[in-house]
């Protein structure tokens, strides 16, 4: 419980009427002298009361700049896919970087800053930092330094590792919570685990079940900081990938949703390969930009692509420059069946230049065999070059 005394104003500029006294009790409710639901109504006739703003804004702020300090909430802070950490909301006028900070504990510092704070919900800084110095004087403490956490130290792999998760705004508390979670007796966690964990808000459940198949702090790791919508409704199938060997790399491209695990098993069925062989074909296939079905992927390899063929993206960018946007060009996805097929860009070119567009025509062609007129295109843009 805290004893404040407040100036008192009955307008936002000029001196006040006085001070009294206010108590902001545990719960962070505020006792006042006076009446706030009249005085909420003469504000919304057009009158003043700074202790009604004292109870909606400035109390408000400095539980959340408290919160914040003692790690009692976490900061609402992410990493963005150019690994810059951000703060999910930005305070009006204030130093927020929208293009992130380097590190998670400079974002949390931030998120802390009595200044932020201050912005983000419009009351003073002077008063809110000079309240909360009353605070820390009470609980003599700046929050500087985690308390002793033997507990947590032994939860983290990392020598310093409780030191940064507490600088990222992680109390120790919840280290071992998390840890107690995931892997009860199990080894100590990387620092990563604990940062995805509290940023990403995985479905711990799912991680701790997917974890079972392969028992490996890494791989807890990865989960935290690549689950996917497609996690979601096939639930099983990374464990599933797991045990079978495919590697991280591919299951996390199939996680983006470009295949099933349904695809997998049916493409691994027909093209007799591994389940590991068959995911990481489509995965290299999805990671080039193209979606051929698994009828095209049985196909070329009929006509005699080779097995581990994996379309380079640059090639197939090269590709899709030369042939340019007219309605007559092929797909992405034939060019890269074309490239499977004929081995080298300038036999696509070749093959594009005589109007084929077919994989199996384009075979035929670079075997020597006959084509057929239906085989090329009804409408030929002209013979395409490279440059």
């Amino acid at each position: 419980r805290l004893l404040a005394s407040v100036a008192c104003r009955t307008a936002r500029t000029g001196d006040p009427l006085g001070k009294h006294e206010v108590w902001i009790e545990a719960d962070w409710s505020v006792v006042t002298p006076h009446e706030l639901t009249l005085e909420r109504i003469a504000m919304a006739m057009g009158g003043y009361l700074s202790c009604v703003d004292l109870v909606d804004r400035e109390v408000p702020a400095l539980r959340e700049l408290v919160q914040l300090e003692a790690r009692r909430v976490l900061p609402q802070i992410t990493r963005n896919v150019e690994g810059r950490w951000t703060l999910r909301t930005l305070a009006p006028g204030c130093r927020c970087r929208p293009t992130g900070f380097r590190s998670a504990a400079e974002a949390a510092d931030h998120a802390r800053d009595p200044a932020h704070v201050a912005r983000l919900y419009g009351v003073s800084f002077y008063e809110l930092h000079r309240r909360l110095r009353v605070v820390e004087d009470l609980h003599r403490t700046r929050f500087h330094v985690p308390p002793p956490a033997a507990a947590a130290e032994q939860a983290v792999r990392e020598h310093d590792g409780v030191s940064r998760l507490w600088a990222a705004g992680v109390h120790p508390d919840l280290v071992v919570a998390l840890h107690e979670l995931l892997w009860p007796g199990g080894p100590p966690m990387p620092v990563w685990f604990y940062l995805g964990a509290v940023s990403r808000h995985p479905d711990m459940a799912w991680v701790v079940r997917t974890l079972a198949a392969v028992a490996d702090e890494d791989v807890a790791v990865w989960l935290c900081w690549t689950e996917t919508e497609l996690d979601g409704t096939g639930q099983e199938a990374r464990g599933a990938w797991l045990r079978a060997g495919v590697p991280r790399k591919a299951i996390s491209t199939l996680a983006d949703g470009a295949y099933s695990p349904a695809d997998v098993a049916r493409l691994m069925v027909r093209t007799r390969r591994s389940l590991g062989s068959a995911a990481a074909t489509l995965a290299a296939w999805h990671r080039a930009g193209c979606h051929p079905s698994l009828d095209d992927v049985a196909l070329i390899e009929r006509l005699g692509a080779d097995p581990w063929f994996e379309p380079s993206v640059g090639a197939v960018d090269w590709l899709c420059d030369r042939v340019g946007n007219a309605w007559t060009a092929p797909t992405r996805t034939q060019l890269g069946l074309l490239l499977a097929v004929c081995g080298t860009r300038s036999a696509v070119l070749s093959v594009l230049a005589e109007g084929i567009t077919d994989p199996g025509a384009a075979a035929r062609m670079i075997n020597g065999g006959q084509v057929a007129s239906s085989d090329t295109l009804a409408h030929r843009a002209g013979p395409v070059t490279g440059r």
